[in-house]
C-alpha cells in the first residue's frame, strides 16, 4: 500500500484517511484490461530479477483511468455543505485510534525528565570518574554546550 500512501503521515486521522483512498483506488483498478497494440496483439514487457537472476515477463494493463473522483468529490462536497458544524470543531477520537490506547510505546510510566537528566552517566566520563551527574540541570546542560562546542574544534 506504500504506492499509495506515504510512511511519512503526522495525524492518525490523515493515515487513515489516505489509507481508505488508496482501497477505493485498488478495488476499483483491480481488474484493468491487458493493454494491446495496434495490430490488437496483447502488450508484454520483461523485468530482470537480481535476486533470483532470472528474467520475468508481465502483461502490461491499460493506464488508470480515475473516473470514480467526480463522482467522490461531488460526495464530499455534498457532506460538506450539509454538515451543520465548523470545520475546527472538536471531534472525539475514535475508538480505534492509537492515543487513546497508549501515549508511547513504554511498558511502564515514564519518571520525570530532571530524574533520568540527574541520573545519566556519561560516555564521556573521563576514567576513574563515576560517570554520574552531580550538577543541577542547568549547569550540566551549559558544561556540555561548552564541552561539545570543543571536540568539534579538535
Amino acid at each position: 500500500m506504500y504506492i499509495y500512501c506515504s510512511s511519512f503521515i503526522f495525524s492518525y486521522k490523515a493515515y487513515k484517511a489516505r489509507k481508505q483512498l488508496a482501497a477505493i483506488d485498488w478495488n476499483y483498478h483491480l481488474k484493468l484490461d491487458a493493454a494491446t497494440s495496434k495490430a490488437g496483439e496483447v502488450r508484454v514487457t520483461r523485468k530482470y530479477n537480481q535476486r533470483t537472476k532470472v528474467w520475468d515477463s508481465k502483461v502490461v494493463k491499460v493506464k488508470k483511468k480515475y473516473e470514480y473522483m467526480p463522482m467522490l468529490m461531488a460526495r464530499i462536497m455534498r457532506l460538506r455543505n450539509e454538515d451543520d458544524g465548523a470545520v475546527a470543531r472538536h471531534v472525539s477520537l475514535n475508538a480505534s485510534d492509537p492515543a487513546r490506547i497508549a501515549p508511547n510505546i513504554a511498558e511502564k510510566p515514564a519518571p520525570p525528565s530532571k530524574e533520568l537528566f540527574l541520573r545519566r552517566k556519561s560516555r564521556f566520563a573521563k576514567s576513574g570518574e563515576s560517570g554520574e551527574s552531580s550538577c543541577t540541570v542547568s549547569d550540566c546542560t551549559s558544561t556540555t554546550v561548552v564541552q561539545s562546542s570543543r571536540s568539534v574544534d579538535h
